[in-house]
């Protein structure tokens, strides 16, 4: 009984000490049977080494490739005031410098304005419908359809479903839910076909403890008017928030989520032009976007489009904002936006890892994305036991053998729930302990049921 026993203690001492000091240790122990006429089992438990963190996350909190997807409004991707004509989102700056030379519609002749990509960042939209539809960088061909490939239609109600994504987001998210977050590149807001543009340039989140503040980018572009579209002056570059936020916090321990902007209710001076109206219209209601952005677009000559005026109000509510912190582990598109009547997309502020429409950061490099598969769960595989039998059976004398030898790396990931698993380095070594634990629980049942073990108030028949 000591003998056995203490080959007990032994094998647990060796399991622990490996996982504990963090190195990889494969270890194999004969443990004596109880009877003289079986041979000895052999319990084999590897432990790997302790895993790095994810290229886009750090043990301190520290964020190296955070992903930003929004889309700015529905208006962004709907079709114009200006009939035949359309708003879409462009990556970067049109053209090389940004100056198109005046406020005026594209042609085709106008291709080489538009990019799909620059640097960081990707202008994203959606192919096809349903489960068959796919996320592909948006073209000049493409940028006024919608999945299904026809104009897009205010009447019809067809939008692009156009975001921007940024990637290589650099910055923090800390335990108490604060996150500061920067992303470098730029993207521009096409309206009119191109009569009108601005631009918004390193984008930054920051969100407190209680889940407020605001997404701020540095504002720039060309001033015109409605008036007298000969008017062409470039604007100062403008820091100011681009939407804000009230009690929508980021689990720290999530993938990310998605954000629903402060709108509904929101008043704003609009400085003699048309006034905002604050009646609720149908299907939406009345609010704006921050101050000093609607006041930047008083330069930019089109304010009304970011306030409620009593036209075409239901596509102004602000996109919800999707933040990932690991472009590799993309929470995916954060809907349309808003939340008119106190629902819509988002509505529960962005507490955890959201599932969306969109696809990985990873994926979106092939330009094919199958939104089947950009929302699969990790660890989604079986676990490994290292028996061939999925189902032995339970009179068998080695039952519990199958759970003490699986591969530690592979039980952690797979053999507990993802729901129950804490995101980062926290969650990794909560499983890899707790399958330590169904090792050890397996060794102890294993040898009750053959007599090495016995509890202190039972005597061993001898």
């Amino acid at each position: 009984m000591s003998r056995t026993t203490n080959r007990l203690r032994w094998t647990a001492a060796v399991v622990l000490a490996a996982v504990l000091s963090g190195t990889a240790a494969t270890t194999t122990t004969a443990v004596a049977a109880a009877d003289d006429d079986q041979g000895p089992l052999l319990l084999t438990v590897t432990v790997p080494e302790d895993q790095q963190e994810p290229p886009g996350e750090g043990e301190d909190g520290r964020l190296t490739d955070a992903e930003l997807r929004w889309a700015v409004s529905v208006q962004a991707g709907s079709e114009s005031h200006l009939a035949g004509q359309c708003n879409f989102l462009v990556a970067g700056r049109p053209g090389t410098d940004g100056d198109t030379g005046g406020g005026r519609l594209w042609t085709d002749a106008d291709s080489d304005l538009y990019h799909g990509r620059s640097g960081d960042v990707r202008v994203v939209r959606t192919v096809g419908r349903g489960a068959d539809s796919t996320q592909r960088t948006a073209t000049f061909g493409t940028r006024c359809t919608s999945p299904d490939g026809l104009p897009v239609s205010y009447g019809a109600g067809r939008t692009t479903g156009a975001e921007v994504v940024l990637t290589g987001g650099a910055g923090t998210r800390q335990a108490d839910g604060s996150v500061r977050i920067r992303w470098d590149g730029t993207f521009t807001v096409v309206f009119y076909g191109g009569l009108v543009y601005w631009w918004v340039a390193d984008p930054e989140l920051r969100l407190d403890a209680r889940g407020n503040g605001s997404l701020t980018g540095t504002l720039g572009g060309y001033g015109t008017d409605q008036q007298d579209t000969t008017r062409w002056e470039p604007l100062p570059a403008t820091r100011a928030a681009l939407v804000t936020f009230t009690g929508r916090r980021l689990d720290p321990d999530s993938r990310g989520g998605h954000l629903v902007p402060d709108y509904c209710g929101e008043r704003v001076t609009t400085g003699g032009r048309v006034p905002q109206l604050r009646e609720d219209p149908p299907g939406s209601c009345w609010g704006a976007f921050p101050q000093a952005f609607v006041d930047f677009h008083q330069l930019v000559g089109e304010p009304e489009f970011w306030y409620t005026t009593g036209t075409r109000d239901e596509i102004k509510t602000p996109a919800n904002v999707s933040v990932s912190f690991d472009a590799d582990e993309s929470v995916g598109s954060a809907g349309p936006g808003g939340e008119p009547g106190g629902g819509g997309p988002g509505a529960d502020g962005g507490t955890g890892a959201g599932g969306g429409s969109g696809a990985t950061g990873s994926d979106l490099e092939s330009d094919v994305v199958p939104p089947a598969t950009a929302d699969r769960p990790r660890g989604s595989g079986g676990a490994t036991t290292g028996d061939p039998d999925p189902a032995p059976s339970p009179d068998a004398s080695g039952s519990f053998l199958p759970v003490a030898a699986a591969t530690l790396g592979a039980a952690g990931a797979d053999l507990i729930p993802e729901g129950l698993i804490p995101g980062g380095a926290t969650g990794r070594r909560l499983a890899l302990l707790t399958t330590v634990l169904l090792v050890a629980a397996s060794v102890a049942i294993l040898g009750f049921r053959q007599g090495w073990l016995v509890l202190p108030f039972r005597r061993r028949d001898p």
